[in-house]
């Protein structure tokens, strides 16, 4: 958190929340702008602006930041992060090679074997 006291903080959390349940995508987004300057993580950040997105079903655009989210955090070395995301992209996008490539690729510098080998086995080609 950057110079958001706490209790605003939790305001700003409690009001974008209570947006979205209402179904208030501008309003979301804006409360989220202002969210996203207390917010350090970058590549976090990115993933929750995917998340409210998604939420509001702007999944084209959803999907953009996630790939944003993923490439940031591949950047600051989180692969495990970065896989989950490109996980959460396949949930969205069954059919998109690049996103069961760059799965199996993060896998493979996790060394995670089994999760790789079950990704190989549903590409094409």
């Amino acid at each position: 958190m950057k110079q958001m006291s706490s209790e605003t903080y939790n305001i700003a959390w409690f009001r974008l929340a209570e947006c979205v349940s209402r179904g208030e995508k501008e309003r979301a987004l804006g409360v989220y702008r202002l969210l996203a300057h207390s917010i350090d993580d970058r590549a976090f950040s990115k993933q929750l602006e995917a998340d409210l997105y998604l939420s509001f079903n702007d999944k084209e655009v959803a999907q953009q930041k996630y790939r944003d989210a993923a490439h940031l955090y591949q950047q600051t070395g989180r692969l495990f992060e970065a896989a989950a995301v490109f996980e959460h992209l396949l949930t969205l996008d069954a059919d998109s090679e690049f996103y069961r490539a760059s799965v199996i690729d993060l896998y493979s510098q996790l060394g995670q074997l089994e999760k790789m080998a079950a990704h190989k086995m549903k590409q094409k080609g």
